[in-house]
């Protein structure tokens, strides 16, 4: 006897560890440069290039790149722009871990502050969190079906999971020339570049996933004159790719993160020589995880009519699907100029960034919050400091509901993305920042079911089959079925229910059933 089986996939984490490490160096400013009169803004971010695993904690190492704007200590304060990169090496324990192990991290820069020491030198602090975890992948084969000549009585029930088609990181390429508007100057040196995923999303196709979404880009730059004044140009590039991703198709279900992996933005001269091309090679770094929805018609329990069957169990584990939502959330504030800052005069860009600080599981759902830090670099009207950044954060939460308790048990992939930022000035104090944060969450109850996993054939028991009488007036009781009845006498079950004329398999405390030992129903239901 032969069980078919089917298959349900999951992933599970291991071990995992939390752990931040804090950065501080003293950068001086490169020869090249011209000498610093006041720091502007800075952006950063972190690239880990190793993660090494050994019995007992994991070695890593990276590197944050950062950026600094800044206003030249020159007869005219105009712009001016320094990179440099800090090193950084750890060791961080991880107590069940092995050195077999692969550990995944994840890192996210929480708070970098540059502050000037002297006109040639700045002082660096930055605040890395870093997340290692180990991820293993666990099938379940879920018995559906006998393969046999033997008579097996089998009793089902209806097993409803989430099973994990495709686990897989991949990426997605966007490589595209920009040419400046007629009316934009040319471009002498790029001073500060941004460029920020919006509305990236995802659809499931046959044998593929279909990205789509735009890219936000500021250019702040120098023009090529003789004043060298400072302009800026923003704009947005769509975003239509197919990825090719085999065992897919339409309906599935996706929940994938995508973050910037590698940028490059450079200046370039058009057709006619004129520095007017800006050329963006961007790589996204994709998390992909592809499900599906699954009904089973599981084996629950078995036995022989003419042989005694030994049911073999054990515990499986699998997910079921509570919800796989996605809500957005409108935030807004008023951002007002600390003392000492340069007036508003005119925005020039905004740049925002989510992080979510709790996600929390009750009783109607998951709660995510979280806050949107948020820089706007803006003109002023004073001739000492013609620029400056105003700096804040939009507190947020969203409630991914759900129809039934989220238990701690349960596991929630969350992802939250800036899909709209934009920001107004009031006057020369204030601006206004309103923004639209998008919160997707798949959400799954952990579930543990007996299962089916093997039955030993061996010949009936002559002592019990002696001990049985050929005819029985069975009085049915409290709680009793009628597979319980049928499976104490090793009786088939549609022999049963010709033998009484049942038409269905409920029956009630009092019912009396006649039981014929070796009575089955065959083509012509005949006693046999």
């Amino acid at each position: 006897m032969e069980f078919l089986k089917k298959s349900i996939h999951m992933d599970q984490i291991g071990c995992e560890e939390q752990t931040q490490i804090t950065l501080e160096d003293d950068v001086n400013i490169a020869d090249a440069k011209p000498d610093v009169y006041q720091v502007v803004t800075q952006q950063g971010h972190v690239e880990l290039e190793e993660v090494r695993a050994s019995d007992g904690h994991v070695h890593v190492k990276g590197v944050l790149h950062f950026k600094v704007l800044y206003l030249a200590d020159e007869e005219t304060h105009h712009s001016a722009c320094m990179e440099g990169e800090l090193a950084f090496e750890e060791q961080i324990l991880m107590g069940s871990v092995s050195g077999t192990d692969q550990v995944q991290a994840q890192a996210i820069l929480e708070d970098l502050s540059v502050g000037m020491i002297n006109s040639r030198k700045l002082s660096v602090q930055a605040l890395l969190q870093i997340r290692l975890f180990t991820e293993r992948m666990k099938q379940l084969d879920v018995a559906v079906g006998l393969d046999g000549t033997e008579q097996i009585e089998v009793k089902k029930k209806d097993l409803q999971a989430l099973d994990l088609i495709v686990a897989k990181k991949d990426i997605l390429r966007v490589k595209k020339d920009l040419l400046l508007p007629g009316g934009m100057p040319n471009i002498f040196a790029l001073l500060w570049k941004s460029c920020q995923i919006r509305e990236m999303a995802f659809r499931v196709l046959d044998g593929k996933l279909q990205a789509t979404g735009e890219l936000s880009l500021f250019f702040f730059y120098e023009e090529e004159s003789e004043t060298k004044k400072t302009v800026w140009y923003e704009t947005t590039v769509p975003v239509s790719v197919a990825i090719e991703c085999q065992g897919v198709r339409e309906g599935m279900l996706e929940q994938i993160g995508c973050s910037i992996g590698h940028l490059e933005i450079e200046a370039k001269a058009d057709e006619d020589g004129e520095e007017r091309v800006i050329l963006l090679d961007l790589v996204l770094d994709l998390d992909i995880r592809i499900y599906e929805e699954t009904n089973l018609s599981m084996i629950e329990d078995l036995y022989g009519v003419t042989k005694q069957a030994d049911v073999v169990r054990g515990k499986g584990q699998y997910r079921r699907l509570l919800v796989k939502n996605t809500a957005k959330t409108r935030v807004s504030d008023q951002f007002s100029i600390s003392p000492g800052m340069p007036q508003i005069q005119q925005i020039c860009g905004s740049f925002g960034e989510v992080f979510v600080q709790e996600i929390k599981k009750q009783s109607d759902g998951v709660l995510v919050k979280g806050t949107v830090n948020v820089q706007i670099l803006y003109e002023s009207a004073e001739e000492e400091v013609p620029c400056g950044c105003l700096k804040g954060e939009l507190v947020f939460e969203e409630l991914l509901e759900t129809a039934e308790p989220v238990k701690n048990t349960c596991s929630c992939r969350i992802e939250a993305s800036l899909e709209q930022l934009s920001v107004q000035a009031q006057n020369e104090q204030e601006a206004e920042v309103r923004a639209v944060v998008c919160v997707k969450g798949l959400i799954c109850a952990d579930c543990e079911e007996e299962i089916v996993t093997d039955a030993l054939l061996r010949a009936p028991d002559p002592e019990k089959q002696a001990n049985q009488p050929g005819i029985v007036v069975y009085l049915a009781g409290e709680g009793e079925t009628l597979w319980d009845i049928c499976k104490k006498y090793d009786v088939p079950m549609d022999g049963m229910r010709e033998m009484n004329n049942l038409t269905q398999d409920e029956i009630r405390p009092g019912d009396q059933l006649l039981i014929v030992k070796g009575y089955a129903v065959d083509k012509e239901m005949q006693i046999v």
